[in-house]
């Protein structure tokens, strides 16, 4: 694959691990030792499945539906099939409250747009993640990247953690889609370092911590100007070269609809906004993943023996597990739940993660079971009009990632000297910690 140059070296953003900012964004999210929400959530659908009030305000978390400031009157939704209207339903459920968050720090995201700009966009990207791109990245970048790193695992002796190889991989192999060279560790590194700090610009917003999040949302924004000014110059190169090879960048520049195509800036935008989503939802959703097999041990043996079974397990941890239980959406109008008015322009926090434990559509939901019949649309990566673009590339470096430590750290097992394995948050929920024994 003809690879542009890779992102230079420059001030942007402090000079930390990533292992270290993972630590960084843990703290900064409020809620961050909330075991689990699930009861709780679970006695909202059956006393109030539509609650006057925010959900996330009771956890003490940050709030996007509030609008960050609390300048919103919030509604929240338990219910699966409500969750799934809503989110169906752009015209009254306007993601204005993601793009309102996200604008002050990197400006305009397809997830915060509806309407023609929204499909105008997703048009011109979709195409960059067709299913038949996959082959190519699968055998040229996935498997090499996760088995390269599997193997440094093993190196390591037969108690392992595994929270710096969950943090490295899907990182390192958005970095070779996009087309940048692997040799170059300082690139890497930086490119990775940028890609989680702009996340710190969206942590808590408690008054006792008011210093500490401006401090992180000027690192959030001078990331974010790194990444446009490394990115724009390669962008610009790959154009003029003529776009060609499989890299994503070259994708998205060929790309076109109708006669249109994305310009540089657009381009740049995108991927921007994607390294993000790749440094940290798939990171946390893996780790999430391992613990629901390293504490289900009769799941971790059947994916063991069957490997048809581990997309089916991928799919089963996002749903009983997902790293994202909530979502924001403002009303357009005034529109009835359930018997409750929400009147227009409130924000309504979308509870998936209490949809997709719902007692009325999933059998036997707080069961994690990866032979669940299939069938129910699974909302942890969205749904409609804004369900995730990257959602199967995501899905598939989970599966392959969890085939590559199969396959080098026989006999995978938690490390029963070690603390117990649990997910905690609420905002965003994670692994504690993946300590492992092997062999």
């Amino acid at each position: 694959m003809t690879s542009p140059t890779a992102p230079t070296a420059g001030s942007g953003a402090a000079p930390l691990k990533a292992a270290d900012l993972m630590v960084e964004l843990s703290e900064a999210f409020a809620s961050g030792t909330l075991a689990d929400p699930y009861p709780i959530f679970a006695e909202r659908r059956r006393s109030t499945p539509v609650l006057q009030g925010d959900i996330l305000a009771e956890f003490g978390s940050t709030s996007m539906a509030a609008g960050f400031d609390g300048s919103r009157p919030v509604y929240s939704i338990f219910r699966y099939d409500d969750c799934l209207a809503a989110l169906k339903d752009d015209a009254t459920f306007s993601s204005e409250a993601v793009g309102a968050a996200f604008r002050p720090i990197v400006g305009n995201v397809i997830t915060g747009m509806d309407g023609e700009e929204h499909t105008r966009l997703r048009n011109l990207l979709m195409p960059g993640f067709a299913r038949e791109n996959f082959a190519s990245w699968t055998e040229q970048i996935v498997e090499p990247v996760v088995r390269r790193m599997a193997q440094g695992l093993k190196e390591q002796g037969d108690r392992v953690e595994l929270t710096q190889f969950a943090v490295d991989f899907p990182v390192r192999i958005v970095y070779e889609i996009l087309g940048f060279p692997p040799e170059d560790e300082a690139a890497f590194d930086r490119f990775q370092t940028n890609a989680l700090t702009i996340l710190l610009g969206f942590g808590s917003t408690d008054p006792s911590k008011a210093e500490r999040a401006r401090e992180n949302r000027n690192r959030a924004v001078a990331a974010v100007r790194a990444l446009y000014d490394d990115l724009l110059p390669i962008v610009q190169r790959r154009r003029a070269e003529g776009a060609t090879g499989n890299s994503l960048i070259a994708h998205l520049l060929r790309a076109e609809v109708d006669g249109e195509r994305l310009t540089d800036d657009e381009v740049v935008v995108f991927v921007r906004a994607l390294l993000p989503a790749a440094a940290e939802t798939t990171t946390r959703s893996f780790g999430n993943l391992m613990v629901c097999l390293l504490t289900h041990p009769e799941a971790l043996q059947a994916v063991r023996d069957d490997r048809s079974l581990v997309m089916k397990a991928v799919t089963e941890s996002t749903r009983f597990q997902p790293v994202s239980v909530t979502g924001a959406r403002v009303t357009t109008r005034d529109v009835e739940v359930r018997g409750v008015t929400i009147p227009a322009g409130s924000g309504v926090t979308l509870v998936k993660g209490s949809g997709m434990r719902d007692e009325e559509v999933w059998p036997d939901p707080d069961v994690f079971d990866i032979r669940r019949a299939g069938g129910k649309a699974n909302l942890a990566f969205g749904f409609g009009p804004h369900t995730c673009m990257g959602m199967n590339l995501g899905k598939l470096e989970m599966a392959k990632a969890l085939e590559a430590l199969l396959d080098e750290l026989p006999g995978l097992r938690a490390d029963p000297e070690a603390a117990p394995l649990e997910i905690r948050g609420i905002t965003l929920r994670q692994a504690a910690g993946l300590p492992v024994r092997w062999g």
